[in-house]
């Protein structure tokens, strides 16, 4: 292989747009379809924007492979890694397919998680091998330690290092049966920071003794049976890395993706893994505006000068340096290549730390039988038929389903407000945004239609924020208020993703709170059902009963809704399905608290935070 060869294995850029349009067939972008033969990447990663139907992704993988193996003058064809975000839950890319719960909902799920973790991974992928694709950046092994944290949260199996570990395990094994490679993340742990690395550098002021115990010891596990590929976190450990100096000329330490001492001495050394490491897309802030090295922003010289520090590192595979959206970012990949080359020439790389890197890319790549051999018949509508009988299958939503059921979980009940009692004249069901109703009001018709409601009970559906550019705006209205006071039971959903949602001025809190006192002036019954974060019930405590979904996303799509092509509803939120139910007396809550729920303390300014307390022990659950 030349060094060209090499360096572009070790390179996966995204394709979300070019000039602007969303790519979603390749053969409408022929300039792009060029640019990607300039260089053989090790893969190419798909995005929302990429993904609109099951036919639609069959063909464009296929289309991705086709274009890289008409490469001319490589040494040999080698076809793409495809790899992608589909943890199930609050992270997803298959709009079509089967959402699955979350990580936090299969913590809940308590003494059956094992098996619903390893379900939650065959399915997830059964349905991405379908389309084509053979690695999945899943599962999370992050233990979510830190209430506060706005990243991670409910994409996090629990707070327990050693149930985190157990379930990252099983979820590997059920994408290991269907022969995706998993992909955990983010190491050494994104669990106890409160920034999110997307918008800033998250820092963990913890020792290696104080890893070791907790954020580690997922990754342990993992590693232990054989995880294929680890994705770094852009995240500081200043009690352990070394300080360097930056090239504003402030000292700090680099983010984990490029230490040396947290890549090659603490995973490669300490910890012995000996696959595949890839960078988290390195187009985050947390390395884009860093100030790191020298070059300006988000340009060739810059992204070269972080890439030096990241290969010698120890890290194999660098995750989108840039988008590929148009000719300027062509001219940057030329320049980003020839300038890793330069490096290696002039020895500041050495080209035995490429050859390891590359070599444990091809052996990955033999393992899951991504080979040139493999793309020869390439039958598409063969591939179509079948990934259109696996992707959204009923069978799928079904296992789904079952799953949500399990986890839902009751923490408060008071007076028996739950279920509905048969004689309630009047629900009000108060979602966080307008679209919220869509799958709320398709649940009430059927629990209704089943004889669970009443035919003569009374249902309005109601929503309490606004969204423009400029945010989040409280939507509570007298009449909304009025409609409050005259039900029996009113249904509010929040979906808190951040601590800054429960302060005082915050919409979600006034709309939720002002709710509450609105239905117990009328005499009726609040009922708070955490559609995110559990954490949002210690700032709620008047709630007369308390239901956790751990998931928010997908109520804008109608779990009996007939595709053009299909009769499959696509990625919906069976989780506030599986509430519903529960409130309504089709079930009843089994589910255990996955986390420890800490009492929230309001400051002066109206700010809030987590105090030392534990209003909710993890593994609490009512289950009458």
């Amino acid at each position: 292989m030349s060094l060209d060869e090499k360096i572009s294995q070790m390179i996966i850029p995204a394709i979300r747009t070019w000039n602007e349009a969303e790519v979603t067939d390749l053969e409408e972008y022929p300039e792009l379809k060029e640019a990607l033969q300039r260089h053989q990447y090790g893969g190419i990663i798909l995005f929302g924007a990429n993904i609109k139907d099951t036919e639609q992704t069959v063909r464009l993988v296929s289309g991705l492979q086709e274009n890289n193996l008409a490469i001319k003058k490589v040494s040999s064809h080698i076809p793409y890694l495809m790899p992608i975000d589909e943890e199930g839950g609050i992270v997803i890319r298959l709009t079509n397919g089967t959402r699955m719960t979350g990580n936090m909902a299969i913590g809940a799920t308590a003494d059956k998680a094992g098996e619903k973790a390893v379900t939650t991974g065959r399915i997830i992928g059964e349905e991405l091998s379908a389309l084509g694709f053979s690695v999945d950046f899943a599962p999370v092994v992050d233990v979510n330690n830190n209430p506060a944290n706005p990243v991670i949260g409910v994409r996090s199996f629990s707070d327990d290092p050693e149930i985190v570990a157990e379930l990252g395990k099983k979820y590997m094994e059920g994408l290991s049966e269907v022969n995706v490679a998993a992909c955990c993340k983010h190491f050494p742990g994104h669990g106890d920071t409160d920034v999110d690395s997307h918008l800033g550098t998250p820092t963990v002021n913890k020792s290696y003794e104080e890893i070791s115990k907790t954020e580690l010891v997922p990754f342990k596990t993992m590693i232990e049976n054989g995880v294929d590929m680890i994705m770094t976190a852009h995240i500081t450990y200043p009690e352990i890395d070394e300080k360097v100096n930056f090239a504003d000329g402030s000292e700090g330490c680099y983010p984990a993706t490029m230490s040396k001492k947290v890549i090659s001495e603490i995973l490669r050394e300490d910890l012995g893994y000996k696959g595949v490491v890839v960078t988290d897309a390195l187009e985050m802030d947390a390395i884009m505006n860093g100030a790191l090295v020298e070059g300006e922003s988000g340009s060739a010289e810059y992204m070269v000068n972080v890439s030096e520090k990241v290969i010698n590192a120890g890290v194999d595979i660098l995750l989108i340096p840039k988008d590929l959206k148009d000719e300027k970012s062509v001219k940057f990949y030329d320049d980003y290549v020839s300038g890793l080359e330069k490096k290696v020439k002039d020895g500041t790389i050495a080209v035995e730390r490429i050859n390891e890197s590359v070599e444990r890319i091809l052996n990955l790549k033999e393992k899951y039988a991504i080979t040139e051999s493999a793309y020869e018949d390439n039958d598409i509508e063969g591939k179509v038929e079948t990934a259109e009988s696996i992707v959204g299958s009923e069978k799928h939503h079904k296992d789904e389903m079952e799953i949500a059921r399990e986890a839902i979980t009751l923490l408060k009940n008071d007076g028996s407000t739950l279920p509905l009692s048969a004689n309630t004249g009047k629900i009000l069901l108060l979602g966080k945004l307008e679209t919220d109703k869509t799958l709320a009001e398709a649940a009430m018709s059927r629990l209704r239609d089943e004889g669970l409601i009443a035919p003569e009970t009374e249902i309005i559906y109601d929503y309490y924020i606004d969204q423009d550019s400029d945010g989040d705006k409280l939507h509570y209205t007298e009449e909304m208020a009025e409609n409050i006071r005259h039900s029996d039971i009113v249904i509010g959903m929040t979906q808190t993703n951040n601590s800054a949602a429960m302060a005082d001025e915050a919409p979600m809190f006034q709309a939720i709170s002002s709710a509450i006192n609105d239905v117990h002036e009328g005499g009726g019954k609040f009922v708070l059902l955490s559609c995110r974060l559990p954490y949002d019930t210690a700032r709620f405590s008047e709630a007369d009963a308390v239901l956790l979904t751990y998931l928010g996303t997908g109520m804008n799509t109608d779990p009996t809704a007939v595709g053009e092509k299909s009769d499959k509803a696509g990625a919906y939120n069976a989780n506030v399905i599986a509430a519903l139910e529960i409130i309504a007396g089709k079930n009843k809550a089994s589910g255990k608290l996955p986390v420890n729920i800490p009492e929230i303390i309001v400051n002066d300014d109206g700010s809030v935070t987590y105090g030392t307390k534990l209003l909710y022990e993890r593994g609490a659950g009512l289950t009458e």
